[in-house]
Order: structure tokens, then sequence, then C-alpha cells
């Protein structure tokens, strides 16, 4: 009866030889099997299991291999009588009469989790996520191997080594890149972001703290600083990142993400980066800058990191390897002041928790050979490519939805009418299988939720104009859309849109409120010029009845598109084939351009 222990699973990521060995063996430890009895023939286990025979007779030569069968001629195989087993007792169901809500102290932040069976969703719109594919498993596997050998192992299984290799690295690789210089005594390295805040908090903060967070913001650092029972201070984020006002003015910590803001991606202006250090310096307080996708940047010129454009003593900078190599590294780092890298370092080591010293030592490996900056250069490439897919869909299918322009960062941020609620469409589009982060768990404070984030990270770019389309389908029946049998204006017949375009232009704005205008011309043609740089295209347009058709080059995916026209004073409404508002603009006489 051996095979009731072993659970054969093709699309496990154990070979069917690791299964089977993986099952005798927690069966012997657990004490399942009889030492005196001999085990199932090979067999008769092979025909139990459907394999080969080959297979069970090399776990069974592993197993003795290993110590734990004993081979006894004539006789077969039998469980080693030395092997060490335990009794697993029986347990009755422990009732529950705590009210945990009496102990626990930390008020928990809300947080929207996506389901765990993740195969069912095809469309996955969520942060946290990275796309498999750019994982460098052959790099990553040459570095792992080159750590085990004799020499460079001992720097990994001793307790002296402190980190040094990987540190210098950071120093010398990474940090530079992000414009900061620092010695090695300003960096440590930590198990990811969540613990690079969890010391911050510790050491920085108690209850009669004032934190400073960015509102809409990153809950996971709210957690931290809540469980210190500091006073959060909502601070408001708009098109040029964190405010700099008044509230600043009463913070002993203020947490920022300049570099990209989550979760709206907005970039901090160089003026308010000027100023918030300013501030700090003449309130007295400290910055902790998160830098966790500073790679990540679609735009043409270098922007340094905070702490990299002034280097000052007041700014931590944080930042992880988790978003860009594998979630499940869990490597992070921090950098800042000699005195605060010593207290924190103290601090982990009384909490045992250091980062395991073979992946830091793999990573530092990983780095030094130029593994990482080749790994930056594709991931970019190929984010680059989805972020100009998740633009065009976002155009195509939201030309009303407010998404605010990203630069950087893997996900779009939008905002829709306040009557708009983000987590009806959550649960809505997860019923077709798309996840979304809706946006109102950021917000710390007020009842926000006309907003919600995609990220692009993990779907493949070939399902994301799907997935987009499917997602907008959802959107508009819960939007307050405006219907063309309800609009004011009149609608125009074929006749009057040709003569309307052949003497006007429209001026009208993208879905990220960025303005352009087209120029129509009798014979058909038709030139789009958008207020960003090289940002252009022709097309053509025609009528057929009351219809407008159109066609662009490149733009919208070069489709063809039809629209009923709606003229209301100098507005001009476009309405899609369901009769729906998709688009507004302005129509003025050719000759002012």
């Amino acid at each position: 009866m051996l095979e009731q222990y072993i659970q054969l699973d093709a699309n496990h990521h154990l070979t069917l030889q690791d299964q089977i060995k993986s099952g005798i063996t927690q069966a012997i430890a657990n004490g399942f099997i009889n030492a005196s009895v001999p085990l199932t023939s090979s067999r008769k286990l092979a025909q139990d299991l459907k394999v080969s025979r080959n297979t069970v007779l090399r776990v069974y030569d592993q197993l003795s291999e290993d110590g734990f069968l004993i081979s006894k001629e004539r006789k077969g195989y039998f469980v080693n009588p030395d092997i060490s087993v335990s009794t697993i007792p029986r347990t009755q169901p422990v009732k529950q009469t705590i009210d945990w809500n009496h102990y626990i102290q930390v008020k928990p932040s809300w947080h929207q989790e996506a389901p765990r069976d993740l195969k069912n969703y095809p469309y996955l719109f969520v942060h946290g996520m990275m796309d498999h594919s750019l994982f460098p498993v052959n790099e990553w596997r040459k570095c792992s191997i080159q750590s085990l050998n004799k020499t460079n192992s001992r720097q990994w299984t001793s307790s002296d080594n402190d980190y040094d290799d990987l540190v210098e690295q950071i120093r010398t690789r990474v940090l530079p890149r992000r414009g900061i210089y620092v010695q090695s005594d300003e960096i440590m390295v930590t198990i990811g972001s969540q613990q690079s805040l969890n010391l911050i908090a510790k050491l920085l903060t108690s209850d009669t703290s004032t934190i400073g967070i960015e509102n809409p913001g990153y809950p996971e650092a709210w957690a931290q600083f809540e469980s210190r029972k500091a006073r959060l201070q909502p601070l408001d984020v708009d098109g040029q990142g964190l405010v700099i006002g008044e509230p600043l003015n009463q913070c002993d910590i203020v947490y920022t993400t300049p570099s990209n803001q989550f979760p709206t991606t907005v970039r901090l202006s160089s003026e308010r980066r000027k100023k918030l250090v300013e501030a700090s310096e003449q309130h007295n307080f400290l910055i902790v800058e998160d830098d966790f996708e500073h790679e990540v940047c679609f735009i043409e010129e270098n922007t340094f990191a905070l702490k990299g454009e002034y280097s000052s003593e007041r700014i931590i900078y944080l930042s992880s390897f988790s978003s860009t190599i594998a979630p499940g590294l869990r490597i992070g780092f921090i950098v800042a002041a000699p005195e605060f890298i010593k207290r924190a370092k103290h601090l982990q080591r009384l909490s045992h928790t250091y980062p395991p010293k073979n992946n830091c030592h793999t990573l530092a490996l990983f780095i030094s050979l130029g593994y990482y900056d080749a790994l930056m250069q594709r991931r970019l490439k190929k984010l680059r490519s989805k972020w100009l897919t998740m633009e065009k869909a976002l155009n195509y299918y939201f030309p009303q939805s407010g998404v605010v322009p990203s630069l950087a960062g893997t996900s779009f941020w939008l905002n829709y009418d306040a009557r708009f609620d983000a987590n009806t469409l959550y649960e809505k589009a997860e019923q077709i299988g798309i996840l979304i982060n809706p946006g109102d768990q950021y917000y710390i404070e007020d009842d926000k939720k006309s907003s919600f984030r995609l990220s692009f990270s993990s779907i493949e770019e070939s399902d994301i104009r799907e997935g987009i389309r499917r997602l907008s389908e959802v959107a508009r029946k819960i939007l307050p859309l405006e219907h063309i049998a309800d609009t004011q204006g009149q609608p125009l017949s074929g006749s009057e849109i040709r003569k309307l375009f052949d003497h006007h232009t429209v001026l009208t704005s993208d879905c990220f409120n960025i303005p352009y205008r087209i120029e129509f011309q009798p014979d058909g043609r038709m030139h789009g010029v958008s207020d960003r740089p090289n940002d252009e295209d022709e097309g053509y347009w025609w009528v057929e009845g009351n219809t407008m058709f159109y066609q662009w080059k490149t733009w919208q995916f070069a489709d063809i598109r039809e629209v009923r026209l709606v003229l209301d004073g100098h507005q001009l409404k476009r309405f899609d084939r369901n009769g729906f508002c998709v688009n507004t603009g302005k129509i003025s006489p050719s000759e002012a351009w």
C-alpha cells in the first residue's frame, strides 16, 4: 500500500522520480511504514503509480545510498531500523474561545488581496508580480554554482563576512547609476523593503511621533509606522508628486516615493524636490526615500534619486532587488548615515533577521559579472514595449478616463468621475478573469473609490489589448457616461459632417489629458499633432450615411473607427456605435492654425 503515500502531479516542479522519493521519505519519517515488512516491490509500485520500473528502482537505490532503506537479499527493501521516526498523535480541533480583537494592538490597514489561484485569471493587471520570462535562469544558476565552490562557500557559510561582497557591489555598481556615492559603512543589507521600513520605524518612531505619508500611498509602509502607534499625517499628491505645504512642518519623518510615486507613478518635480529638502532642514524632520523602481523609467534624461541629487544626511534611502530580479529574492538595502546604519545593524542582529548569505553572495556575483546590468537593459526594453501597448489600449478603450501620464514604473493610475465605484469594477472584472487594484486601498483617509491601478509587469504583451478591451466593457456599464439619446446639441448628418470638416480643426485631448489637434482635408486626409514631443500621425476620414469613419496610420492601433457626431455650440462630441460619449473637443476654423 506504499502508493497511498505518493501523490504524482505531471505539472509539479519536481520530477516524477523526486516526487516518489519525497512521498516515501515523508512516510518513513512519520512512522507510517513498518520496518519489519518489505516495501512494495519495484514492479508492483511501478504498476500502481503508472510509471516505468526503472524510475522506481532508481528511487530505491537512492534511498539506500541516503540511508533510508536497506536491501536484504531475496527479501527486498526495508526501512533502515536506525532511522529516527516520529509518531504523530491524534489531536482534537482547537475550540475558538478567545476574542483576539481584545489582544491584537495593531490596527489593520485594508488591502485588497489577489486570489491565490491565479491561473483562473488570464488578465493580471495587479502589482507585486513579475514577468517570469524575464528571470535570468541560466545566469543566476551560473552564479549560484560558482558561490558553492570550495573557496566561495566559505564566505557565506561563516558568520564573519557581514555581506561585504554585496555591499561593495551595491556601492560601486548599483548606487552610482542613481547618483549616490557613499562609503560601505553607510549601507546595510536587509530582507527587502519591509524589513528596511520595520527597522526605520523601530529606531526612529514612537507613539509621540508624527509621520508624513503620501495620500494615496503605500499601505505596507503605513503598517510599519502604525505598529509603533505613530500618528500618520496624510500628505496630498498631485500631478507633480508630493505637495509641499504646511502639513509637512509638523512631521518628524516624511515617507515618500519621489522617483515613481506609489501608486500614481508621478515623478516628484525638481522644484518640489528642492523645497522638500529645504523644508526638512528648516523644520527638522527626516526624509525616508523609497526608490523601489528607479531603473524603470521611459524618459530619455537620467533622473537621480533624491539622495543622489541632494547628499543630505537627513535622507534615508531604501530600495530592493525584489521588484527588479524576483519578488522571492527578498533582498533590499538601506543607505543612511553611518551612525544610523550601525544602530540598525545592531537591531537586526538582536532580532536574528539576516538575509540568507548564500543568496546575497550569489547576487554579488550576479552584479559583478555584469548580469544585473544586462537584465536591466532587457527588462526595460520589454517593459517599454508593454508600456506603449498599454498607452495605446487605454487611449483606444478609455478615452475619457483621466489616466495619469506614466513616464516611469510598471503601472497606470486611472481617475474617473467621483460617482464611479472602482470596487464594483473590481468585483465585476474578477468574474470575467481580470484582476485590478482598486484605488481606495491606497488612501489613508477619505472614502475615495473613483480610481484604480493597472499594472503591466506580469501580463503578456499579447494579452494587454484584449484585457483592456474587456475591462472597458465592464467599466462602461457602471460609468455615468453621456448617451446620444440624452445629449444636448445637434446630431450631425453626413452632409453636415463633410461641410464642417472642410473648414475646421478639432482641438481635443487623449485619455492622459494631453492636448492634440486634428486638421481635416476635403480630400479625406487628416493630420494629427499632439502636444507630446515628436508625436504626430496621418490618416483618412470618410462618411457613410450619418456616420463618420476614420483610420490613423499608427495611432489607435491603426483600426477603422466609427462615430456619430453631435455639435453643441463650439463643442464636438463623439459617440461610439453603442451611443456612449467617448470624447469631446472644440471645433475651430482651420484659418486659426
